[in-house]
C-alpha cells in the first residue's frame, strides 16, 4: 500500500481523516506525531512548562529539530515495513519542506488540510461551534485557545503557499468537513494501491 503523510492545522480534520483511513484499511499503521511531541516532552519532564507555556510548546514542536526527528521515525518505519501495509503519520507540525523528501524517495501520498481563509478568531469560532466533548480543545481556557488558533492561523497561511512549491495539495475543510474528508476518502480509493 502507499504510504500517507496527512499535515495540516489543529482543528482542521487530520486525526478525524486517520482515522477514516485506518477503519477502512487496518493494514495501515498509525502515527500520531502528538504521541511522540508528547512523549518527549514528558521524557524531559518537561510537561508543566508546556502545558503552561503554549507559545514555547508551538516554538518547539514546529521547530526544525523536531521536524526532523518525525521525518527519521517515519523513515524508520518505511524501511521496516518488508510487509507492504503502509505507514499513515498525522502530523500538524511538519511543514511542506520536510515531506518533499518524503514524497520523493519514500513515494508519500500526502495531503494537507487546512482552514481556509479564516483568521484566528474565524478558527477560535470554528472550535467552540463544532468541538465535541471528546476533542482536547474542548473546554480549554479562551487563553489557551487563543494562543493555540494564532499559531494555527499562521501555519494555515503557510501553508497555502508552500504547499503548491512542493506539489501538495491543500485542502480547506473549515465548511462542509465531513462531505470533504469523504471525497478524500474517495481519491484514495484510486491512489494508495
Amino acid at each position: 500500500m502507499k504510504n500517507i503523510v496527512i499535515i495540516g492545522v489543529g482543528r482542521a480534520g487530520k486525526t478525524t481523516l486517520s482515522n477514516m483511513i485506518k477503519d477502512k484499511w487496518n493494514e495501515y499503521n498509525l502515527i500520531h506525531s502528538d504521541s511522540i511531541k508528547w512523549g518527549i516532552i514528558r521524557g524531559k519532564d518537561e510537561e508543566p512548562y508546556y502545558r503552561k507555556n503554549i507559545k514555547a510548546q508551538k516554538e518547539w514542536e514546529h521547530g526544525d529539530e523536531f521536524q526532523k526527528t518525525l521525518v527519521e521515525i517515519y523513515k524508520s518505519y518505511v524501511n521496516k515495513d518488508e510487509k507492504g501495509y503502509g505507514i499513515l503519520l498525522e502530523s500538524g507540525q511538519l511543514e511542506p519542506r520536510y515531506v518533499k523528501e518524503l514524497i520523493d524517495k519514500y513515494n508519500v501520498y500526502c495531503i494537507c488540510l487546512g482552514h481556509g481563509d479564516l483568521d484566528k478568531q474565524g478558527i477560535i469560532d470554528l472550535c467552540r461551534k463544532n468541538d465535541k466533548e471528546e476533542d482536547w480543545s474542548y473546554g480549554i481556557s479562551d487563553e489557551d485557545l487563543d494562543a493555540h488558533a494564532e499559531k494555527w492561523a499562521e501555519t494555515n497561511e503557510n501553508l497555502k503557499v508552500e504547499c503548491p512549491k512542493y506539489g501538495i495539495e491543500y485542502i480547506d475543510t473549515h465548511i462542509n468537513r465531513e462531505e470533504i474528508l469523504n471525497k478524500i476518502m474517495d481519491k484514495l480509493e484510486k491512489e494508495i494501491k
